[in-house]
């Protein structure tokens, strides 16, 4: 029998992060299962919280507990399988429970508190009342006699509301209760059906002619659809609300509520396909891999230079994991890749496939996680959070563009895709996938150590030769009298494109018109007043834009230090370049496709089509150009400033450069004509440049693992980044001195040869200042066992703790 259940509290402090026990009252007991959310007393005042519920025991240590209140589900959020997900992600990536829970659900799916304030009398009861007794209960009397405490306070903005509703309560004149809410729920439409049999409505139709046409129609529509919804049957038999009515009234139909899921694609705008005849690469990749699907778990590297076919190797992969009656997960790591994928995917598996990504509406979110969950798909495809399909029969887990940062999440719990489809394949004994033309050198070292298996592919789908690529000096260009952003190379290329019919993609890893704003007469470059960065200037609106807190300013007419008129924009941005584009290419259509153009619910898939269907010439794009088209048309790719991540405060900048040169370069050529690379750059002796331009990874490889070997970075440690912001400098070195000495004295107490343990800092973090808040970091470089892992947690909790009790 349940008797006590372990739940987990929706709290946003770390010092509740534990597991609490509840008593299980006995009309509940066989309601509840692990993964349901579930209403409980919480605290000294016993306010309503919600809660996960992770187990059941028989008994407990405490004397007294609480009981559940009230229980949400109707079936489980997630599974045991799941649920030991979340503990290791807890674990490993030092975060809470309930972060960790909230993760692998879709997002508004977590139940708001709503505080209610009701009338219990019509009105008051002769006495003496104050004003703002009368206010209020007039206030609540006036919408209904209910109303959201929230929403009385905003309407009111009276300092004693709380005060006097907890009077008028005491008097029984008003009571407040809580409901809990979700942003998002199932979808349900009204549907219309006859409760006579279709001879009387027939019947019926025949009588009415004539004298009431518009419910002959609606009953016509009903003897030949066996329901329709509401708005459907009033705009096909063109009548209003008040006809329906009437059939209602006669006890002709009835209505009835259906779930509906909201599609955030048309499957019939797709057209299908069928599987490629395979190259004989192709053949060798795709007999390698299905071998390895027979002995899970396995996780294979799979690189092959872009333009490969690697997409439809992993197409006929996944049909064969769903003829052995497994699932699927694709990852890209761009929103901007999944409409192309999409394509590819939904042509190939129509409506088994479900698609997972921040792009999409929450509902729509919501109903394809259930489609999943309900196991109706057999196939994922999305983004990073893509990784938690619910699927229960997982078989193969692919990442594509396996080394692409964003598949680390930035905000807590601080997971990698690739360790969580790792640990998930573990689980159900399926195959990781990791794809690449330029792989992690974490991922290819440990190919290359025996602990992934290692594939190739060296050939281009089509057998075309990999781009020609030209590195130009633009300190020549300058010297030459050039003083263009565009080099006479690539101006001549693009000329050349432009008369051929033939289309352009311009990468430029800097959204806005320029990198800032500074006075040519004092020297100060103007920077947000929230955070310690540069603000970019962007020409629509005219304004500068801290890209860190969204903060903008009108561009002022006279420095602010010494009140001068030269304020001069410096940098290029891709505004920039699509303005200057205009001016020397003004028959050429130009679409620029960055944050700032793709902020509205499927932007990049309209880009895409319109940059598909070859109605554009040239195509501008940060980061989002940069991996995964693949558009025959296109020949030529232009690198507007190559050097603008090399210099980035990361041990990984040479290798991200080198990563998003190749890839960008690879966009060229796919098709049947030859394709070029212009990168343009004011270090063209750099080494990274030079190994780009062939696309030797290898070499690359060698040279960099060489690097991180002598000077001790990952993948030969970990490296664990604290740190501590607030608006008082002296309390925010002090927090992090005190934890660096903590870490010191109760984490890392052994030393060996093996495993040094290295402390860098603490300093200012290299943005010192994000939203008035000032940020200092500190790094260890170390071997981040378990034990290891477990010490940081106690130490945090304990920090924190400290932190809020100051």
């Amino acid at each position: 029998m349940k008797e006590i259940a372990q739940v987990v509290v929706n709290h946003p402090s770390y010092m509740v992060d534990k597991i609490f026990h509840y008593a299980v009252p006995e009309p509940m007991k066989p309601l509840l299962d692990i993964g349901m959310r579930v209403i409980v007393p919480f605290g000294q005042g016993n306010h309503t919280a919600e809660a996960y519920v992770l187990g059941f025991q028989q008994s407990t240590e405490f004397k007294r507990i609480k009981d559940i209140a009230e229980v949400v589900d109707k079936k489980p959020l997630f599974d045991e399988n799941m649920l030991a997900l979340i503990q290791w992600m807890r674990t490993t990536y030092l975060t809470t429970w309930y972060e960790a829970i909230r993760i692998v659900l879709p997002p508004g799916i977590t139940l708001k508190k709503q505080e209610y304030v009701s009338c219990l009398v019509q009105k008051l009861p002769a006495g003496k009342w104050s004003e703002a007794q009368v206010t209020v209960f007039d206030a609540i009397q006036q919408n209904g006699g209910q109303i959201a405490l929230l929403s009385l306070m905003f309407t009111l903005q009276l300092k004693t509301l709380r005060t006097t509703i907890k009077t008028l309560e005491k008097k029984g004149i008003l009571a407040q209760t809580v409901d809990f809410v979700t942003t998002v729920k199932e979808k349900t439409v009204n549907f219309v059906s006859l409760t006579i049999t279709i001879e009387e409505a027939v019947a019926m139709c025949q009588k009415l002619e004539g004298k009431a046409a518009a419910q002959v129609r609606m009953l016509e529509i009903l003897i030949d659809n066996e329901s329709v919804s509401v708005a459907d049957l009033i705009l096909f038999a063109d009548t209003g609300h008040q006809t329906l009515r009437t059939l209602l009234n006669k006890g002709w139909v009835s209505t009835s509520p259906k779930t509906i899921m909201r599609e955030p694609f048309e499957l019939s705008s797709y057209t299908p396909t069928t599987h490629f005849d395979p190259t004989q690469e192709q053949k060798a990749v795709l007999k390698f891999l299905n071998e390895k699907l027979l002995h899970p778990p396995q996780t294979v590297l799979l690189r092959g230079v872009t333009g490969s076919g690697k997409t439809e190797v992993y197409l006929q992969l996944i049909d064969q994991v769903l003829r052995n009656g497994k699932q699927a997960i694709v990852m890209v790591p761009e929103i901007s890749l999944t409409p192309q994928m999409i394509g590819r995917f939904v042509g190939r598996f129509g409506e088994r496939v479900a698609v997972v990504h921040s792009g999409l509406s929450l509902g729509e979110r919501f109903d394809q996680w259930q489609k999943i969950r309900q196991g109706v798909v057999s196939v994922a495809i999305g983004a990073r959070s893509a990784v938690f399909a619910p699927f229960d029969q997982l078989g193969l887990l692919i990442l594509d563009e396996e080394h692409e940062y964003s598949y680390k999440s930035e905000n807590s719990p601080r997971y990698h895709a690739r360790e969580v489809a790792e640990f998930r394949a573990k689980q159900c004994g399926g195959m990781v996938l990791l794809s690449s033309a330029t792989p992690s050198v974490d991922s290819y070292v440990k190919a290359k150590n025996g602990r992934y298996s290692l594939i190739e592919m060296t050939k281009r789908y089509n057998d075309n030769a990999l781009p020609t690529v030209e590195i130009v000096d633009m300190r020549a260009e300058i010297a030459n009298g050039n003083k263009s952003i565009f080099s006479e190379p690539l101006k001549q290329e693009i000329a050349l494109n432009i008369k051929n019919k033939e289309q352009v993609i311009l990468f430029l890893n800097r959204r806005g018109f320029s990198a800032f704003i500074t006075c040519r007469s004092c020297g100060i470059t103007l920077m947000c007043p929230h955070c310690h960065i540069a603000m970019s200037y962007h020409s629509r609106p005219n304004k500068m834009i801290c890209h860190y807190c969204g903060v903008n300013q009108k561009v002022p007419k006279l420095c602010p230090t010494c009140e001068s008129t030269h304020i001069r924009h410096f940098g290029v941005g891709t505004e920039q370049v699509e303005q200057a584009l205009g001016e020397i290419f003004p028959t050429a259509t130009v679409l620029r496709m960055d944050t700032d153009t793709t902020g509205g619910k499927m932007s990049h898939k309209h880009i895409l089509q319109c940059f598909e269907q070859e109605q554009i010439d040239i195509l501008i794009g940060t980061q989002m150009v940069s991996k995964g088209l693949d558009f025959p048309n296109v020949t030529l790719v232009g690198v507007m400033a190559a050097d603008m991540s090399l210099g980035v405060d990361d041990y990984r900048a040479d290798e991200r450069t080198f990563q998003l040169l190749t890839q960008v370069c690879g966009r060229a050529g796919r098709g049947d004509l030859h394709g070029r690379a212009v990168i343009q750059t004011y270090q063209p002796e750099h080494d990274v440049l030079a190994l780009a331009k062939t696309q030797d990874y290898v070499a690359f490889y060698q040279k960099e693992i060489h690097l991180r070997k002598m000077l001790y970075y990952p993948p030969y440690c970990h490296l664990v980044v604290l740190i501590v912001s607030g608006r008082d400098e002296e309390v925010v070195r002090e927090t992090i001195v005190e934890t660096g000495l903590m870490i010191k004295q109760q984490v890392f107490f052994q030393k060996n040869e093996k495993f040094p343990v290295l402390y860098l800092g603490p300093l200012p973090a290299p943005v010192a200042k994000i939203k008035n808040q000032l940020r200092f970091r500190l790094m260890i470089k170390c071997n981040a066992t378990a034990e290891i892992r477990e010490n940081l947690h106690t130490v945090l909790v304990e920090m924190r703790k400290k932190v809020q009790n100051k």
